[in-house]
């Protein structure tokens, strides 16, 4: 919402999202490659298993078949394991397909208070394309969606949007119980957001190199909405 109230004008990083039928086929879809690229995963740890367990018995003199060697992994499935860098709250590097649970822990010094309003004509709410893993009482709640295709992060719309944004005023649906990464978080001073915080320049090549539309299932490196102690936003 602009500062005179009037609904904000898109920018080509702010288109809103599909219809609620479109995102649910989505996530049906991401959680359907989620499925089949664990079991994928099982199999091939399983091959290796296998192939390890001949050699022990080889060594005893055992009889056994020839063990089949572990496969290697396929193109896709290479790309789908890159790792997801900087999960500062469960300090470990992901990769995908993997499940992620974010600590629970209070917060401890208050954060910089930022007035969104005055900025939301500028900035769109783009820290809402960043994401995020839930806690475990966040996903047990059921307040907030998470991603079918990489649980549990919070759960983003093909415009990359967290699902809980309403683009057309680019406020939270769920702001009583939003996360509480979200409530931690403030991007004064955050240079992925901002050139220049004080004077509202947006770092926009930044914003457009890496908070483009999240189509694909394939997790590259997830610009992470995460805060270091004091409040400070995690660069990067």
């Amino acid at each position: 919402m602009s500062p005179n109230g009037e609904p904000l004008p898109l920018v080509d990083w702010a288109a809103p999202p599909d219809n609620p039928v479109v995102e649910l086929e989505r996530q049906m879809e991401r959680g359907s490659q989620f499925t089949q690229a664990a079991l994928a995963q099982v199999i091939q740890r399983l091959s290796a298993m296998e192939a390890r367990m001949g050699d022990v018995l080889r060594c005893l003199g055992a009889e056994t078949e020839e063990a089949t060697p572990s496969p290697e992994p396929s193109e896709s499935q290479a790309s789908a394991g890159e790792e997801v860098e900087g999960l500062t709250d469960a300090q470990l590097n992901l990769q995908w397909p993997s499940i992620a649970l974010a600590n629970e822990r209070d917060e401890t010094r208050p954060r910089v208070e930022v007035n969104c309003a005055e900025r939301m004509h500028i900035c769109h709410a783009v820290c809402c394309k960043l994401s995020f893993a839930l806690t475990a009482g966040e996903v047990e709640s059921g307040k907030v969606r998470w991603d079918l295709g990489f649980p549990y992060f919070i759960r983003h719309g093909t415009n990359s949007y967290c699902t809980h944004n309403d683009t057309a005023t680019g406020r939270c649906t769920v702001y009583a119980d939003r996360p509480g990464v979200c409530r931690r978080y403030s991007c004064a001073n955050d240079p992925r957001i901002w050139k220049d915080f004080d004077n509202m320049v947006l770092n926009e090549e930044w914003i457009r190199g890496n908070l483009s539309a999240r189509g694909h299932i394939a997790i590259r490196s997830l610009p992470l909405m995460e805060v270091r102690e004091g409040g400070e936003p995690v660069s990067g």
